[in-house]
């Protein structure tokens, strides 16, 4: 290749691209033409950069800090063009408008002065690719390209052919293979790299990446003249890959949908794609304490008071206690004497819910308990003997459960805190046949419970 096909442009700036992400490796060995079998000198040096070569008879060219003509970031066909990616990059004419003389201008003077002449010379590089292709498995191809500074021309369809064996034309014109991945658009960016990329499902006989202008792409060319007009068009070309595609990822964790029980949230392969906000090895969906780190057996909660009771579930988180009381202390000695002196302390009008006076010592002790056990609830179960019809000591029952319920709630204990039912006759813990049996049998029972 000739330097003085490639007149001198000094102009622009350069930007780069960000680059696409990959999954798995790239299956070109040599992306960046940073590897060389020797130095790079001038043009027409592409198949020493190791794993390269030309597909047809042209001369494609790599770029080195170096070199004479092809330098980085100024050559011959420009200035201000760092590489893309490392400190090399190659470089390719993807297409040339070659004019020749008019002999009928001689004899007219009007006719155009110069006709076009050869228009298929183009440049292609090949390389080979790490391993064959998977058939039925899709994968990406992307890299990057730059219009050189010193183009008057530009066209689209430039892409890669994944090839089944290594081309050697003996021509210097356009391949007539088609891309399996290419550019639709016109490339006649000189300031910044472009990124060629797409995706296609592999056959299986896929072995080398060839890459260029192509024609079977629906390749345009345009006019982007700037100066004297040297009718070509040159691009640099860099950061080049061929990865297999990456499964869909929705959420992003790269763990793929398929494989994600939580496809829509970013979480941890080891919990099979799905969060887990306090960092304890428990899936969040399966966490019931999910901003909280626990053990395994306590399904992910913390036990403060280290009595066994999870705290999501114990009525008491900082201090001991046992199941059967949601994880606070056993009732105490004094309460429980307390509810056994309410069974038959707690007195009411002979047939009626009126509590008599005498019964609100034990009342306000009661109350006392509630206020000094904020955690506890209280269920207050009213009783009768079995005498007199059992409708009517069903109603007396729930009654008088009632009036106590509402005795609490007045001296200030939360409505909530109490429940209260009645049980008329059903329940005798004495012989109603006796008058002492049917005494024990009217009573009014506390039981501590938690269900707030």
């Amino acid at each position: 290749m000739l330097n003085t096909r490639y007149p001198v442009v000094a102009m622009g700036l350069f930007a780069v691209c960000g680059a696409m992400a990959q999954a798995g490796p790239n299956l070109v060995k040599n992306s960046g033409f940073e590897e060389v079998s020797k130095a790079i000198t001038t043009w027409d040096q592409l198949e020493r950069a190791t794993g390269w070569s030309n597909a047809n008879n042209a001369s494609c060219d790599v770029f080195d800090k170096t070199a004479c003509y092809t330098g980085v970031p100024d050559n011959d066909l420009g200035t201000g063009t760092p590489a893309f990616e490392g400190e090399r990059y190659a470089g390719f004419v993807a297409y040339k408008e070659d004019m020749r003389q008019n002999w009928k201008r001689v004899f007219k003077t009007d006719v155009d002065f110069r006709n076009p002449g050869y228009q298929q010379y183009s440049e292609y590089l090949q390389t080979e690719l790490n391993a064959p292709l998977t058939a039925g498995q899709p994968y990406d191809v992307s890299f990057r390209v730059k219009l050189s500074n010193g183009s008057d021309r530009a066209v689209s369809g430039i892409g890669g052919y994944c090839s089944p064996t290594m081309l050697a034309y003996k021509n210097l014109h356009f391949l007539t293979e088609k891309p399996q991945v290419s550019i639709a658009t016109s490339v006649n960016d000189k300031q910044n790299w472009t990124e060629v990329k797409g995706t296609f499902i592999a056959d299986g006989t896929e072995k080398f990446l060839v890459i260029g202008a192509f024609p079977a792409a629906g390749m345009e060319k345009s006019k982007v003249i700037e100066g004297a007009d040297n009718q070509h068009a040159y691009y640099y070309i860099d950061g080049i890959s061929v990865n297999v595609h990456p499964e869909p990822d929705t959420d992003g964790d790269g763990v793929p949908d398929k494989d994600d029980s939580c496809p829509q949230e970013k979480g941890l392969a080891a919990l099979g794609g799905c969060p887990d906000r306090d960092g304890d090895g428990i899936a969040d969906a399966l966490d019931a304490c999910p901003d909280k780190s626990g053990p395994v057996d306590m399904k992910g909660c913390p036990d403060s008071d280290g009595d066994g009771i999870a705290d999501n579930v114990d009525r008491c988180p900082n201090e001991k206690g046992v199941a059967s009381m949601s994880g606070c202390p056993e009732v105490n000695e004094a309460t429980k004497k307390l509810f056994e002196k309410a069974l038959s302390g707690v007195k009411f009008e002979t047939g009626k819910s009126i509590i008599k006076k005498e019964s609100y010592t034990i009342l306000n002790d009661v109350v006392k308990v509630m206020q000094d056990n904020p955690t506890y609830d209280l269920e207050i179960h009213g009783h009768t003997d079995d005498q007199g019809d059992d409708a009517k000591n069903q109603k007396l029952s729930d009654d008088r459960a009632a009036a106590v319920k509402k005795y609490l709630t007045d001296k200030g204990i939360a409505d909530n805190r109490t429940k209260s039912y009645g049980h008329g006759e059903t329940m005798p813990v004495a012989d109603n046949k006796t008058s002492a049996g049917r005494a024990q049998n009217r009573r009014v029972e506390f039981k501590v419970s938690f269900w707030q």
